[in-house]
């Protein structure tokens, strides 16, 4: 999802005194999340001694895939204009926006008829739209996901001025209300199409326009995701999304370089409190022994539920309720059968389709470019497109819809959480110095809500920092890689 950054971290009030030298912060995930916890806790923990943890790739769940030499995205593809952390990523590591192709038309497919089809001239698109839809409803969905937006915004400077909040709830709570809409926080106790209903949008535009938004950002109907998360898939109806030229993974990377952290490619198995300060349990690439490593303060950045991690945090009670839902993108190099996605012919189809109904194996085709696409340059560039589903696509499936294949790639994410609308909003701080980032996602999954989660999650482990006696003992020189056999 989708938000703007101006980091001035001199002036903020959280910075940690000199008093405290050195500490020891580890960091579980190297996905945007706990990169950015990182670099943020760098800039306000001047000195600190970082270690990041990542048992796969730098990115997690941005991650591109090679075809034929050049890289495609298979994971988090895009940003919104208004990511405002995202976007000032994108000065502070000296990226570019990637340049989209000059067809960005869709078309909509129910129960094997096309019930929109976009021409690709943007004001006669939007004038069919609103005479299919009607003007009125449309203007009522557009000024609903705005003001969520308008809201949204309004965390930024809070964040920045180093208050941290104690619980998801509490951060939305702290969003201001746009005068007459509902607070933020009680969006999420109420689904996406209650909400709608209470807007009179029409019963047409939630079936196919709003359905879109919910069903390929988050692969759930707007019945059972909650209003906000709902709105957070809505605002790419304005159209103004981009990425990253070279891949959106590449922020994480600079994220961790800039926080000048160490990176140990393992998997962390146990965290445990230890009087004060956390024993770290982790095995490497290189080696089944079981490593451990003391630190001062712990962040997981990674999720916690049953179905993504078998990671122990001890001692503790806490449950982490919910699950992650499956998605599988399936990257193709081949030649597309438009009769095999729901055309009659050639000339009508699209780069971009998607699916309300389950007339099809899949619920969205898109035809990709390249990471680095350059339109000055890729004049001849490779068929290659992009399928969601629920399931791995057979190659039965794949014969229908494709002529000479020549490469098939599929990933299968456990993307998402599924939600409801009674969510897991609680604390970010599983006991005192250990913090959790991901709590986020229950709010909205994206790229921008996990680096907000990270500014938010470091201005509270700087104040318990600054607040942690001193007189402790220093555990710098414990542990550095002991060794206890399995």
């Amino acid at each position: 999802m989708y938000l703007y950054l101006s980091i001035t971290f001199v002036s903020v009030s959280a910075i940690v005194t000199a008093e405290f030298k050195s500490p020891k912060i580890g960091i579980v995930g190297a996905g945007i999340g706990g990169a950015s916890a990182g670099y943020f806790l760098s800039e306000l923990v001047p000195g600190a001694d970082i270690t990041v943890f990542e048992k796969g790739e730098v990115g997690g769940r941005l991650a591109t895939v090679e075809v034929d030499g050049r890289q495609y995205e298979s994971g988090g593809a895009i940003i919104h204009a208004a990511n405002r952390y995202m976007v000032e990523y994108l000065d502070l590591c000296g990226f570019n926006k990637r340049t989209p192709p000059s067809d960005e038309s869709f078309t909509l497919h129910k129960n094997g008829e096309i019930v929109f089809k976009e021409w690709g001239y943007s004001l006669v698109d939007k004038a069919r739209m609103a005479w299919k839809y009607g003007l009125r409803t449309l203007l009522k969905l557009q000024t609903f996901f705005s003001n969520v937006l308008t809201s949204f915004l309004t965390i930024y400077d809070k964040l920045e001025s180093g208050v941290g909040y104690s619980t998801v709830a509490e951060l939305l709570g702290a969003m201001e209300t746009v005068s007459g809409d509902s607070d933020i926080l009680d969006l999420t106790k109420m689904s996406l199409r209650n909400k709608l209903d209470t807007l009179d949008i029409d019963n047409l535009v939630v079936e196919e326009l709003v359905t879109v938004a919910t069903k390929f950002n988050y692969g759930q109907l707007p019945d059972t995701v909650h209003a906000f998360v709902g709105a957070v898939g809505l605002i790419g109806f304005d159209k103004q999304l981009w990425a990253v030229e070279g891949g959106n993974y590449r922020v994480a990377q600079c994220a961790l370089e800039m926080s000048k952290s160490k990176v140990v490619r393992g998997e962390v198995k146990e965290v445990k409190n230890s009087e004060g300060s956390f024993v770290v349990k982790y095995s490497t690439e290189q080696s089944f022994d079981i490593l451990t490593e003391q630190f001062d303060l712990v962040i997981i950045a990674a999720p916690l539920t049953s179905d993504k991690t078998s990671l122990s945090v001890l001692p503790s009670s806490q449950v982490f309720p919910g699950s992650y839902h499956t998605t599988v993108a399936t990257i193709v190099r081949g030649e597309l059968i438009p009769e095999g996605i729901g055309y009659s012919d050639n000339s009508t189809s699209t780069p971009n389709n998607f699916y309300l109904s389950n007339n099809y194996p899949m619920w969205s085709v898109e035809k990709l470019t390249p990471v680095d696409y350059n339109p000055a340059e890729d004049q001849n560039i490779p068929s290659v497109y992009k399928l969601f589903s629920s399931h791995p696509l057979s190659s039965a499936e794949l014969s229908t819809m494709f002529t000479t294949t020549q490469s098939v790639s599929s990933t299968s994410w456990l993307a998402y959480p599924s939600y409801s609308v009674a969510d897991d909003l609680a604390s970010f701080q599983l006991s005192p110095g250990l913090f959790y980032t991901s709590r986020i996602e229950w709010a909205a999954s994206a790229m921008e809500m996990s680096v907000i989660s990270a500014r938010n999650v470091a201005n509270l482990a700087a104040e318990y920092l600054t607040s942690k006696d001193n007189r402790e003992p220093d555990h710098s020189d414990v542990s550095d890689g002991s060794k206890t056999e399995l």
